[in-house]
């Protein structure tokens, strides 16, 4: 695969590889099931898995912390009537 979309398995150690080096507490098993969710969400399950990490951690670290939670529907189901 190229560099854009690796293998889901490479995308999730990469991504819990800079989840370690980002929080060194965390065990891999801890980051490795992280990394699995930032895979399923939306927005960081395409980018790059290192960017991924970085890009939480950025927003969790923010005194206005944003809420990471799947979304109820997905976008594709919403009609434009619906909120």
């Amino acid at each position: 695969m190229n560099e854009e979309s690796p293998d889901p398995k490479i995308w999730r150690e990469r991504c819990a590889r800079r989840i370690i080096e980002l929080d060194p507490q965390l065990s891999e098993t801890e980051a490795r099931e992280v990394a699995a969710e930032f895979q399923a969400f939306e927005r960081t399950g395409v980018m790059a898995p290192e960017a991924a990490a970085d890009f939480v951690v950025g927003e969790m670290s923010r005194p206005d912390s944003p809420k990471f939670e799947r979304r109820l529907r997905s976008r594709s189901t919403c009609t434009s009537s619906q909120p």
